[in-house]
């Protein structure tokens, strides 16, 4: 009996040392938030696509007019000059993959229903995906975006809610997410494709919608491609721009489920694929995609 108790403790001893081992590398790797950074930057980029597109919607201009060049056919229904509401605007990169001039390849459709003009306190925009991809990356999901008018800043701002997000990887891996965010419109507001440039002389052109900033807050949950579940919390808001394909600053707080608190920051300000997780003391690298 004696030496089966010492055989018991020494396997136990063992196996506890084993997990704590496996915990220790687990609270080490960076999968939940290169995953969640991937969502943030592809729901983001959905977002531009309807922000430029809804937000020039009166001009009725080519998709030449646009960051994405003329990768996209965008249609209007009822089309403009008619101003009866709700809209129906459908976004088409058709069905191979198209390089757009900000440097990412999609396809598919992005299809939104407005249920006023885009600038218009209270508008409400409902937007599907229909087998939509981002350099191979497919997005699924509803999101809807409601203008809230200025805020006490005179920034207008949007509440921006996600249901049923997923992202499906090149190697058919799966992330899901949900979020609740408020995306402040912080600069370049006033300015468009057609504005004057009062300094060159002729019209901003591209300049007029790269200049767009935004700062997000708010929280999100998800579950990354190995299935651990994790919730989110913005701490300093995230600010992106449509001239720039990556988050370019802000910190926000992950909380995997079983594992130690993840603190990414995407830096200061500068448009690069580079940011940091913070775990334990320790920081890594990682980069966006």
């Amino acid at each position: 009996m004696k030496k089966f108790s010492i055989i018991y403790y020494t396997i136990f001893a063992i196996a506890v040392i084993f997990s704590s081992c496996k915990k220790s590398k687990l609270d080490k790797e960076t999968t939940t938030s290169q995953d969640n950074s991937y969502a943030e930057n592809l729901f983001n980029d959905v977002y531009k696509v309807v922000d430029e597109t809804a937000s020039d919607e009166e001009s009725n201009k080519t998709t030449n007019y646009y960051s994405f060049g003329n990768c996209a056919t965008v249609t209007v229904d009822p089309a403009w000059p008619d101003s009866t509401f709700p809209k129906t605007v459908t976004v088409d990169f058709g069905t191979t993959n198209c390089l757009g001039t900000d440097g990412k390849n999609r396809k598919g459709k992005i299809i939104y229903t407005m249920s006023g003009r885009y600038r218009t306190p209270g508008t409400q925009i409902s937007v599907t995906l229909d087998n939509y991809y981002v350099n191979d990356y497919k997005v699924e999901g509803t999101k809807t975006i409601t203008n809230n008018g200025k805020n006490s800043d005179n920034h207008t701002n949007f509440t921006i809610a996600i249901t049923n997000g997923k992202i499906t990887t090149p190697d058919n891996k799966v992330i899901s997410w949900e979020s609740t965010r408020n995306r402040e419109w912080y600069s370049g507001e006033e300015t468009g494709y057609m504005t004057p440039d009062t300094v060159n002389g002729g019209i901003l052109g591209w300049n007029g919608l790269t200049d767009d900033v935004y700062h997000i807050t708010g929280s999100a949950t998800g579950t990354n491609t190995e299935g651990r579940t994790y919730t989110l919390t913005i701490t300093s808001y995230l600010q992106v721009q449509i001239g720039c394909r990556w988050i370019q600053k802000g910190t926000l707080e992950i909380q995997p489920d079983g594992l130690s608190k993840r603190v990414i920051d995407y830096g200061t300000g500068n448009c690069d694929n580079n940011a940091t997780v913070a775990i334990n003391g320790k920081t890594y690298n990682i980069l966006l995609k």
